[in-house]
Order: C-alpha cells, then structure tokens, then sequence
C-alpha cells in the first residue's frame, strides 16, 4: 500500500510538472504557458553558459592543443557542441519574444548581448574563416540554426536584436552561401533525421531567404526541394525512427514542403508523400509513440524525434486547409502529439547533461517554433 501510494504521488507531480509547462488551446493541443517558458529559459541559459563537458575535448582537439571551447567559440561554446549552442540561443530569443516578462528576461537579454557582442561574433567568423573545411563544418545541421537565429532576429521588432543581427552578419552570411553553393551542385538525397538530414537545412534556408529577401537561395533551396522530395511518395513514418535518429526523417520533409507548395498543392503533394495520416485509424498507427524505459544517452534521441514530430505536425496543421483532416483524424493527431510530449517531457530537467544540452530547445520549438 506504501508502494503504491508512493508510486500514485510521484505520478500525479509529473502531471502537475506537465500542467505547468504547457496550456491547451482551443482544438487540444498543447501550447508553452509562460511557466514552460520560464522553465525551459532556465535551462538554455544554464547549458549555453557551461563550456565542459564539450565535444572538443573527445573529438576535435589535437595534440597539444591548449584551448577550451570559449576560446574558439566565444558566442557558441556551451551545450556540449556547437550546434546545440546555436539552437539553444534560438531557444532563448524566441522565449524573449514570446514572453518579454518573464523573470528571466534580464539573464537572457545579458547572454544574448554577450554572445552577439561584435568581437565574439568576429571570432566564430575567424574559425569558419581559418578552417579548411570553411563550409562544410556544421553543414546542413548547425548552420540550417544559424539561418534560423538569424531569421528570428531579424523578424523581432528590438533595438538590440537589430545590433546583435548586425553583428551577426559575417556569420549568417557565409552560411547561407554554403547552402546556396551545395544544394544547386548536390543532385539527389537520402531521407534522414539525423545530423546529416537535408531537409532541415532547406527549411530554414528557405525562412530565411523570404527573410532577407535572398532570391538567389530562394530559388535554389526551392528547385533543390522540390528535385529531391517533390515525386517521393509514401513515406516510411512507421519504420522511424532509423538507428539513433532524433528527428523525424519523413516528417521532416513534410515540414520543408509546406514552405515549398501553396496549401492546395502542397495537399495534393502530402496525400501522396503520407496518406495514412489521412485516415483516423492509420494516422494512430503512423504517429504511434516508440517508447523506452531509457532517456540518456542515445535514447535520449528518441525523446528528441518525438519533440520534432510535434513541431513538424504543428506546422502542418497551420498549413493545411481547414478542411484537409475530419474531425476525429485530426483529434488523433492531436492526442498524438500531446502524448509525445509528455513522453518527452519524462526525461527533460533532471539533472542529466546529456539530455538537457538539446532537448530544451526542442521542446520550445516543439510548440511555439514553427512558422
């Protein structure tokens, strides 16, 4: 009977943790209240501020090498590697945004102006600029994030956020030069959710560009999608995730062409590409969670491609026409993504490193990142 009291407290407080982290909209699904945001503040700001442990030290060091990650990234050092800093500090600015506030608000606006100063920035540029594989590091992967922090600053009406884009600029710059150089020579592409998976990458070259008003990237991200995806047909969505995969492969590229198509093609496109997620009972079957007892490590991956499977539906249903999912289709999309959320959320924020470096990020964009 104590078992089991114990057993029934413990679940009734992750469903209160889950109360406080999210609110349900109108149609059931769960948006970040501002407890969430506050939540997962905390922890971007925690991991983009801690430089070890860090993938230098195990990977990239050479012998004799006597510089730490702040050296070489003054701006993006923490979160364990690169990447993680960037969409970490994506992370941030979207919750400053959204929630301009919260009691986190100064902390963030401190990181931000100190990893956007004109120096720090200067320095990443200098790796990039020295590194023999100038456009390939971080590619498709953490430059994609790249292009997306700096989209979202640039479509934040903020006297600093102006400052810091500026800053950025060399950067961003350069990274949406190497998108538009690969993916008009690069011919075909394999269906991934992992760090190599083209299609994040072109959905945030193509944010960007309308952003910034790049025809020249736009043009080729656009072509390069539809010359990879646009006559791929019945997506493998029960077969993910593939090895250690923490994004969704398949539903990666339904989120890339909804930015490709208008609504009414990109129907017609998605029928073809995921029909199943058309019909109740097949959807169910499509969008089942893949459970593990084990969060860290690679299983923590699993939580990831959870998390990104919900950003990716989001945007799908803002995309779709109304009339696209009856009724009970789309309360089983939605029931869906709110059950992998709290699948995630089981392993986000207990202290363990190897999971909060990323999955912070990935749960804000999960419900308030889309476009």
């Amino acid at each position: 009977m104590l078992k089991f009291s114990f057993l029934f407290m413990a679940l009734i407080s992750v469903q209160v943790l889950f109360a406080q982290l999210v609110t349900t909209s109108s149609d059931g699904r769960y948006t970040l209240s501002e407890q969430g945001a506050s939540y997962f503040a905390k922890l971007s700001l925690d991991c983009t501020a801690k430089p070890t442990p860090h993938y230098y030290y195990q990977a990239l060091r050479q012998p004799g090498d006597t510089q730490t990650p702040t050296d070489i990234w003054p701006a993006f050092y923490g979160c364990y590697d690169w990447h993680s800093a960037v969409h970490n500090h994506w992370a941030l600015i979207k919750i400053l945004k959204t929630y301009p506030d919260l009691p986190e608000a100064a902390a963030i606006r401190a990181k931000l102006e100190e990893s956007f100063s004109e120096e720090n920035i200067r320095q990443e540029y200098k790796y990039f600029e020295t590194n023999k594989e100038r456009y390939i590091f971080e590619f498709p992967y953490g430059q994609g994030w790249l292009l997306k922090v700096a989209d979202e600053l640039a479509r934040w009406d903020d006297t600093d956020a102006a400052r810091w884009l500026e800053n950025l600029g060399p950067l961003h710059r350069l990274c949406a030069a190497a998108a538009q150089v690969i993916w008009k020579d690069m011919k075909a592409v394999e269906l991934s959710g992992s760090h190599d998976a083209p299609s994040l990458n072109l959905s945030f070259a193509i944010d960007y560009a309308r952003t910034f008003g790049d025809q020249d990237l736009l043009k080729v991200a656009l072509k390069a999608s539809k010359r990879y995806y646009g006559k791929m047909t019945k997506a493998p969505l029960r077969a993910e995730p593939f090895e250690y995969d923490f994004m969704s492969a398949s539903l990666l590229v339904t989120d890339l062409m909804r930015k490709v198509y208008t609504p009414e093609e990109y129907l017609k496109w998605v029928k073809g590409f995921a029909p199943g997620l058309f019909e109740t009972q097949t959807a169910v079957k499509d969008l089942q969670i893949k459970k593990t007892d084990k969060h860290d490590g690679y299983e923590s991956h699993w939580d990831g491609y959870h998390l990104n499977r919900i950003w990716c539906l989001n945007g799908m249903l803002k995309t779709l026409p109304a009339e696209s999912l009856d009724a009970a289709t789309k309360a089983a999309w939605v029931k869906a993504m709110n059950d992998m959320w709290d699948y995630a959320q089981e392993s986000i924020g207990k202290g363990n490193y190897d999971i909060d470096h990323w999955l912070s990020s990935f749960s804000v964009f999960a419900l308030i990142g889309y476009e």
